[in-house]
């Protein structure tokens, strides 16, 4: 299981994952620990191979979180041969972004955590949750997170989902502001062998949210793969 993180993330927002499952691998993408990130899709896809590359990694789910998803979409449709499934968290085939979140980011980094926190939680999610995140968030260069929302403007795989033959498990939080259910929906219509499990109670950051419920209708889903 390999497991992507989206947009100014990190290995941390898979932590009750990685303490669940087994065999389970978060990255952390370039600039999301050092150095300098990228500005496209294509350009993290390279660097996710590269990775897969260097550690023989063949059969993998790949797990894929907002930006994340995305990664795992164009990883899919370019390299499908490395992939047994993938899973498809709170993303879209498209991933435009406001333009007053570009503004904030060069303005004021901290401002503009404060309001992509704002939206990423639901309103149930914990005051504890939202400040880990943040926190984590105010890590990143504001470069590397501009560069990451500039990535997601540009995607754009929607004429192509039914290029994607691998089983497709998709999960969105039902009350995500950032990718809404219908984004989800978009998602299991055109993916051929997918489908869609929306967690109530749960915002664009559902495995922080609702890590039990998350895990759980993961797990169900790994096994079955498993088992193909």
């Amino acid at each position: 299981m390999l497991f992507i993180h989206g947009a100014g993330g990190s290995h941390k927002v898979w932590e009750y994952q990685l303490n669940f499952f087994n065999h389970a691998i978060a990255v952390d993408l370039a600039g999301h620990d050092v150095g300098a990130g990228k500005s496209t899709i294509d350009g993290y896809v390279e660097e996710v191979k590269r990775f897969c590359d260097e550690n023989n990694l063949a059969n993998i789910v790949m797990i894929g979180h907002s930006m994340g998803g995305g990664i795992a979409q164009k990883f899919a449709l370019n390299y499908q041969e490395y992939l047994k499934a993938i899973v498809l968290v709170s993303t879209g085939a498209k991933l435009r972004v406001a333009t007053n979140i570009f503004a904030a980011i060069k303005e004021n980094h901290h401002q503009a955590i404060e309001l992509i926190t704002e939206f990423a939680f639901s309103d149930k999610a914990t005051r504890e949750i939202r400040k880990r995140w943040s926190e984590e968030m105010m890590k990143m260069s504001p470069d590397v997170i501009y560069g990451d929302f500039e990535a997601c403007d540009k995607f754009n795989v929607m004429s192509r989902l039914k290029e994607i033959k691998i089983p497709t498990l998709i999960m969105c939080g039902l009350e995500d502001q950032v990718t809404p259910v219908k984004y989800s929906e978009y998602l299991r219509d055109n993916i051929p062998n997918s489908r869609l499990e929306i967690i109530a109670n749960a915002g664009h950051m559902v495995m922080l949210e609702r890590p039990e419920e998350f895990n759980e209708r993961l797990e169900k889903f790994i096994k079955e793969v498993a088992h193909r």
